[in-house]
């Protein structure tokens, strides 16, 4: 996500900035899929619970699905970078 937003010369300045950024230039304008801002959105939370909750334990059954569609996200975003969006 950094990486699409810094080639295209989208300044942040923090994770929820970078998050917004994602959704406002490229899920909004329908240039990805809804399903990734979805995505970022819960892996943002997560992060954030992660970060400053007291009692938030991942573990494999909540953790492992996502892994496909992180993979897959990550592959769309390589190829929008290769084709220069």
């Amino acid at each position: 996500v950094n990486a699409l937003l810094v080639l295209n010369q989208i300044p942040t300045k923090s994770h929820t900035s970078t998050k917004s950024q994602f959704s406002m230039h490229f899920i909004k304008t329908g240039q990805l899929d809804k399903k990734y801002g979805r995505l970022l959105s819960q892996l943002f939370d997560w992060r954030q619970k992660g970060d400053y909750e007291n009692v938030f334990d991942y573990n494999k059954e909540v953790v492992e699905p996502l892994f496909f569609h992180v993979k897959e996200m990550i592959l769309v975003i390589e190829k929008k970078i290769n084709e220069g969006l």
